[in-house]
């Protein structure tokens, strides 16, 4: 068979001899300048001025001494006025000399020496003391011809010690230059033995890479042997096509799928020889659109499942994956296929089995209803019938004989009837009656009801105080029943003098209410936690298998939990006793709430709190944000409420001496004082309101932090952002709670209603209205956590829509606008001044300016319900007192996007953020 050449990949030898080249030619540079220096350095030598200035000092002595004979025959002479003449020629020759010693540039370097400047400064001033002589009248001259020899005399000394100090210099730099022309041989030399060195080295190296390239022909050869032999032998068809579409490889395992053989199969068109007549046309697309466009469709997509065509013209179905190779005649494609008729036929025969399955489960479930539907009729003629029995006409043994016969009537009704719910919530049959009710009422009907039970096992049953806007619920107040009677007389069956307690807690209004069953009994081991819901499932280590029944009735409440829009949960250890808990939704859906029930209204008339709906509350609001004091007070306005505004713990202070308030609203964080503070400071003061409630509002509310709004003397913790409902409902829990004036709770204030801070039952956390585990913030937290992992964030999820309407409902339209600029405003502000900050330039004390509004804008963020905003700022609340130039300017960007995406969903749903875009708008 053919196959497909096997390049060698030799990225490292080609990177090696490279290097080697690229040293070899950094050697021969520097050889070469070495080189040219030398060369440069002996011309230097043959044209050394050292011989001019030589002659030059020796020719200015000679014309000095010619000049001392000149004056010696002029004295001798006197009478011969010709010979003063050459006096004065050969004292101008001597002057031109003596210039010539001072401004000639061979003579820069002698003139460096001292001793011949100052020779030269003495033959200078000779000469500039003698020109007006020499130039003046004959009987002059002739007169001072003593001294002018005594002077000339005296300069020839001095131009001799100039000649022997040139000579002693020059012969120095004579031999400077020498040693250096020996230096740049002598490096010349070890450069060239160094090349040598290398140029062995090199000759090894070639000759070991010439061995590894034979060996690594050899290995190519017997992979390129290996991989015909697994081509030849593999169980998927490998099908090779030219860009022409013909076959140019195909192994024994296509001959066996395809039915062709190789002869057959080579050299002809694939898409005639193996493509189905369906899918030809489109393969011809795909194949002439990656030639000409190179965009592939299938290629390197992995396997997908197709179809081909067997040599019979029987189609089968395969999986087909294509991969794209070089070769020495251009691209070629490579098919994989798969035979995969057996593994679907497999498949098929399992759906069907499932459908079977599923039809069978059907019929059984529905002949389980059926059956205990028909078995609970003679059960109840059993059962009523024996109630005609008059008890006086019969003995005691035959009324102990009737008591059995009832109670095991009783029990087999009862488990009829669990096998009967378990059949129509499983066929989906289950009926709910969803009505508006008072839970409150029920759940202390199911205390009194089981109270009973729990003493005649030394139990004490416990209904912690419920939140009063659970007064007006909407759900189906059977099926709840059912299954709070259930966990409650489970926690009853499995404890034996002890305590149990049924507690209720608003997590996000009554968008989700959670109810919890604690009990101190037997407890459950973690292994058996994950199974006690499951069908006859019976787990009891307590009293030797005391307790029966058929392990039915979790199962089932965890089903009508489920049919009821909830959840149902566990947590336990083993002799440490269990909390089961259930959370659903109670409140009134839209479409109900149109038919005329305000469930606003509702919470309010039915709490008997006067702190809701009583026009003349009065209420202090100490908030440093300007837009959450605007929120919270058209909130409480719209509820008839009073309210006075304090922009910092100060002025809140100050407020709260001088008026009576029957209600403060404390923010937490605020500068300067924070709401701690203002709020000891309330209580400790003698003002007219330091015994109204304080409800704290924060954006945190962890149990340590509670501990100290407690001992701060605030009542209970309203969670940011703020909704009206939970509001009403803080003020509603306060109202039930007053306090005196050291702050703490006066006589039995806990035992009227909703529970205060450090008054919540065992197994209860600290009370907390407007929690974010409600599920629009759940939600939320589940999103941030995908796009944490890698996920996207949609401009849908930067607001909290349902949250938004809540604001909308309590704010007028032209308000909410109102607030929405003033807050993109100031987040405009912010991001400029952050980009200032960020730069490093305005110091620590902007940071904290910053940090501060960071923290201030997130309290707005979250009015708005913009979350991912308000945690985006939290962020940069952190970053600008902790986190580098760097990094501060990162996130920096990071908030700027996430507010422009912000602001973009807020405009897409038809609201402005800054005056730009609402003028644009206009």
């Amino acid at each position: 068979m053919t196959h497909m050449p096997l390049v060698p990949i030799a990225s490292n030898s080609r990177a090696r001899r490279a290097l080697a080249g690229a040293v070899l030619v950094l050697f021969i540079v520097a050889i070469a300048v070495l080189v040219f220096e030398v060369r440069k350095q002996l011309d230097g030598l043959r044209q050394s001025a050292a011989e001019n200035v030589q002659w030059s000092l020796g020719q200015a002595e000679t014309e000095i001494m010619w000049l001392e004979i000149a004056i010696l025959e002029a004295k001798t002479q006197p009478e011969d006025p010709a010979l003063l003449d050459e006096v004065k020629l050969r004292f101008d020759v001597v002057y031109s000399r003596i210039d010539i010693l001072r401004r000639a540039s061979v003579l820069d370097t002698l003139r460096q020496v001292p001793n011949v400047a100052e020779s030269l400064s003495i033959a200078d001033a000779f000469r500039q003391d003698w020109v007006p002589i020499i130039d003046g009248p004959p009987e002059a001259l002739r007169a001072d011809l003593d001294r002018l020899y005594d002077d000339t005399e005296a300069v020839r000394r001095e131009v001799r010690q100039m000649a022997l100090d040139g000579v002693i210099l020059f012969a120095q730099v004579g031999d400077a230059r020498r040693d250096t022309v020996s230096a740049t041989l002598s490096r010349i030399g070890m450069l060239t033995v160094a090349l040598i060195g290398i140029l062995i080295v090199l000759i090894l190296a070639v000759l070991r890479l010439a061995r590894q390239r034979e060996s690594e022909a050899a290995r190519t050869r017997e992979t390129r042997d290996r991989m015909e032999t697994i081509l030849s032998t593999a169980l998927d068809a490998v099908v090779a096509v030219n860009r022409a579409g013909k076959i140019v490889e195909y192994n024994g395992a296509a001959e066996r799928v395809f039915g062709y053989t190789q002869k057959e199969a080579l050299g002809a068109e694939m898409v005639d020889l193996l493509v189905p007549a369906r899918y030809r046309a489109s393969h011809q697309r795909g194949m002439s659109r990656f030639i000409t466009e190179r965009k592939p469709r299938m290629l390197g997509k992995g396997a997908v499942q197709l179809e081909g065509k067997r040599k019979d013209g029987s189609v089968f179905p395969c999986d087909f994956s294509l991969a794209l190779a070089d070769s020495p005649s251009g691209e070629i494609f490579v098919a994989f296929v798969r035979d995969i008729s057996d593994r679907v036929a497999g498949e098929e025969a399992l759906r069907r089995a499932l459908d079977q399955a599923i039809a069978g489960e059907r019929q059984k479930a529905d002949l389980l209803a059926v059956m205990s539907h028909e078995m609970r009729t003679p059960l109840n003629g059993i059962l009523g019938t024996l109630e005609l029995f008059e008890s006086s006409k019969l003995d005691d043994q035959h009324r102990r004989y009737l008591r059995i016969v009832k109670q095991s009537s009783e029990l087999l009704l009862g488990h009829v009837n669990e096998v009967l719910d378990v059949s129509r919530l499983d066929a989906g049959k289950m009926s709910l009656r969803k009505v508006s009710f008072d839970l409150v009422a029920l759940l202390q009907q199911i205390i009194d009801g089981q109270a009973g039970r729990a003493n005649a096992r030394g139990n004490v049953l416990d209904l912690a105080p419920p939140n009063p806007i659970l007064h007006r619920v909407y759900t189906d107040p059977d099926r709840l029943r059912q299954i709070l009677l259930n966990l409650v007389g489970n926690a009853i069956k499995f404890t034996r003098n002890g305590q149990i307690v049924l507690e209720t807690e608003v997590l996000a209004g009554l968008d989700e209410v959670e109810f919890r069953v604690i009990d101190s009994g037997v407890g459950i081991a973690q292994s058996d936690l994950d199974r006690i819901f499951d069908d006859f499932v019976t787990i009891d280590s307590s009293y030797g298998r005391s307790n029966t029944g058929t392990g039915l009735g979790l199962s089932i409440s965890k089903r009508l939990a489920r049919v009821l829009g909830g959840q149902l949960g566990a947590e336990s250890e083993l002799g440490e006793g269990s909390v089961f808990w259930l959370r659903l939704p109670l409140a009134q859906p839209e479409h109900v709430r149109a038919r005329g029930e305000d469930t606003r209204a509702l919470a309010g008339s039915n709490s008997g709190s006067s702190a809701a709906r009583d026009p003349s509350t009065r209420v202090l609001v100490v908030e440093d944000n300007k837009i959450n004091r605007e929120v919270v007070r058209e909130m409480l306005q719209r509820d008839g409420h009073v309210v006075t505004e304090a922009q910092d713990g100060a002025e809140g202070i100050e407020l709260a001496a001088q008026q009576d308030f029957d209600v403060v609203l404390m923010d937490i964080s605020m500068p300067g004082m924070d709401g701690l503070e203002a709020a000891r400071r309330i209580r400790k003061g003698k003002g007219l309101s330091a015994a109204a409630p304080i409800i704290a509002t924060t954006a945190h509310a962890l149990p340590q932090e509670v501990e100290a709004f407690q001992a701060a003397g605030m009542n209970t913790v309203l969670v940011k952002p703020i909704t009206a409902r939970a509001l009403r409902s803080a003020l509603q829990e306060v109202s039930e709670h007053p306090v005196a004036a050291d702050g703490k709770e006066t006589a039995g204030a806990s035992a009227t209603g909703g529970a205060a801070l450090g008054d919540r039952p065992k197994g209860f956390g600290p009370k907390r209205h407007g929690s974010p585990q409600g599920a629009a913030r759940t939600d939320w937290a589940t999103r941030e956590a995908h796009k944490a992992a890698g996920g996207g964030t949609h401009l849908a999820e930067m607001i909290d829509w349902h949250h938004f309407e809540e604001v909308k409902e309590d704010l007028p339209a032209q308000r909410l606008q109102s607030a929405l600029l003033s807050f993109g405003a100031e987040m405009e502000a912010m991001l400029v001044a952050a980009q200032g900050v960020a730069t490093g330039a305005d110091g620590d004390a902007s940071r904290a300016a910053l940090s501060m509004e960071a923290h201030r804008l997130a309290g707005s963020a979250g009015v708005f319900g913009a979350l991912p905003m308000a945690a985006s700022l939290r962020a940069m609340q952190r970053s600008a007192l902790d986190a580098k130039d760097a990094e501060l300017s990162e996130a920096v960007a990071a908030l700027q996007a996430r507010w422009d995406q912000t602001a973009k969903a807020l405009r897409d749903a038809g609201y402005q953020v800054t005056e730009v875009a609402a003028s644009q708008q206009s």
